[in-house]
């Protein structure tokens, strides 16, 4: 896969850089071993944009918490919340106890609503916020929900030639991102890991970029199929180191899980999932899925037949395929081309990765974020083909809120993975004319 990751070579010493036949300017590039001129150089900060950044994630996260802290019904956060009071009081062996979870609702939250599914590791990050009452952790979680969006906003500008309070303030107004805050959910610490194994993978370090992706286990559907096209698409000596991080990382978290909850977590969890929908408030809602999985159901008003799943399978199949081709067309020399390229294919990845995530939730699709800037960035100024044109529209269609708005309200979210699916099929094929037009 050497055609698109930028491999890493001597720096120039001395040397000036050729322009090629066709005179286009080379310009320096990290992976080139020179460091980026001020003028393409999206890293820099003031000041005074830290502190408008600070007041920005104050005032949007007191008016989150403010307005929903009062009434956390219908949220996830004290799901999360509970699961981290039960691991400080030395009960994590029941953590997948149904009526355990239940009763440590009812005790700290007043009520009684979805279980918490999520991995054993992650139930004691929100000990950073479980030993505040609940309606005040739930600030304090959006605060750092937010701090997390500005990180993976901070972190693109090494990608985006974009100023990142700019950046973060667009990505507020992504719909998922705000039912990720409202739902005091994950989502937005699962972007910012993928955005720093986006960036160090990008800047040749594929250890690295294995341990960030390795912490997002939490949300393992959504974090396993992006490793796995990573770990089949890149170079062997890339491949190996990337293989290591992330393994590295999934035996720590697999201790920690043990020393949480015992070993016998490893057999309790595993059946707590197999048997979730027979609990009451499973939270599997198949049609507010915005992948294969919902739309499948939106076609055929179930989800256990030999025909949901051969399509499923097919479906899924058929976008593993599209997406190890994507990686493996070959692109220019150039290597602002060649990071062109890995751009694409990685938000390609990214996309994927939402379609054939067996459960998905809205507030997931704050992961969109990343594709959607990347190939924003590759589109030409003047597009000059109907593909062009369509993605433009697409990623419109899918950052601006009527859409989203219109399927939560028709109870049909499923139906945003109609616009994500095309996206998917067509932004590989506008790749080869990008760099070209822009130019």
């Amino acid at each position: 896969m050497t055609g698109i990751v930028p491999e890493r070579e001597e720096p120039f010493v001395d040397k000036p850089f050729y322009r090629t036949k066709l005179a286009l300017p080379y310009r320096p590039s990290v992976d080139c071993g020179v460091l980026p001129s001020p003028q393409t150089s999206g890293t820099k900060f003031s000041g005074a944009e830290a502190l408008a950044v600070l007041l920005l994630l104050c005032v949007v996260s007191t008016l989150i918490g403010t307005r929903f802290s009062r009434s956390l019904q219908g949220t996830d956060f004290p799901d999360f919340y509970c699961a981290a009071r039960m691991v400080a009081e030395g009960q994590g062996h029941q953590l997948y106890n149904a009526d355990a979870q239940r009763q440590y609702q009812a005790r700290y939250a007043a009520r009684v609503g979805t279980l918490y599914i999520h991995p054993p590791f992650e139930a004691p990050l929100y000990l950073a916020v479980a030993w505040l009452p609940l309606p005040r952790a739930y600030w304090l979680w959006t605060f750092l929900n937010l701090t997390f969006l500005a990180l993976a906003a901070r972190q693109l500008t090494g990608a985006l030639p974009w100023n990142w309070p700019v950046l973060f303030a667009l990505s507020i107004t992504f719909v998922p991102v705000l039912l990720c805050c409202i739902q005091g959910q994950d989502s937005l610490l699962l972007l910012s890991l993928i955005v720093l194994g986006f960036t160090s993978l990008r800047r040749g370090n594929a250890f690295a970029a294995g341990c960030w992706l390795g912490f997002g286990l939490f949300k393992f559907q959504l974090i396993l199929p992006i490793a796995l096209v990573l770990i089949l698409t890149q170079s062997k000596p890339a491949r190996s180191s990337l293989v290591k991080g992330f393994v590295l990382i999934a035996i720590a978290l697999a201790l920690l899980s043990a020393a949480l909850c015992g070993w016998s977590v490893f057999l309790a969890y595993p059946e707590f999932l197999l048997h979730l929908r027979q609990q009451a408030f499973a939270g599997v809602v198949p049609q507010a899925m915005a992948n294969f999985r919902g739309l499948m159901f939106l076609l055929f008003h179930q989800n256990q037949s030999h025909l949901f799943l051969a399509a499923l399978f097919i479906g899924s199949v058929a976008a593993f395929v599209k997406t190890i081709a994507h990686w493996n067309r070959p692109c220019e020399l150039q290597t602002e081309s060649r990071l062109d390229a890995f751009d694409l294919a990685f938000a390609s990845t990214i996309l994927f990765a939402v379609l054939v995530s067996y459960h998905l939730n809205p507030h997931d699709l704050s992961l969109c974020l990343l594709p959607i800037f990347l190939i924003f960035r590759r589109q030409p100024t003047r597009p000059a083909s109907a593909a062009q044109w369509i993605s433009l529209a697409l990623l419109g269609i899918l950052f601006l809120p009527p859409l989203h708005l219109w399927a939560l309200n028709l109870g049909a979210y499923a139906l945003v993975a109609i616009p994500i699916l095309t996206l998917f099929l067509i932004s590989s094929s506008t790749r080869r004319q990008s760099t070209t037009a822009r130019n």
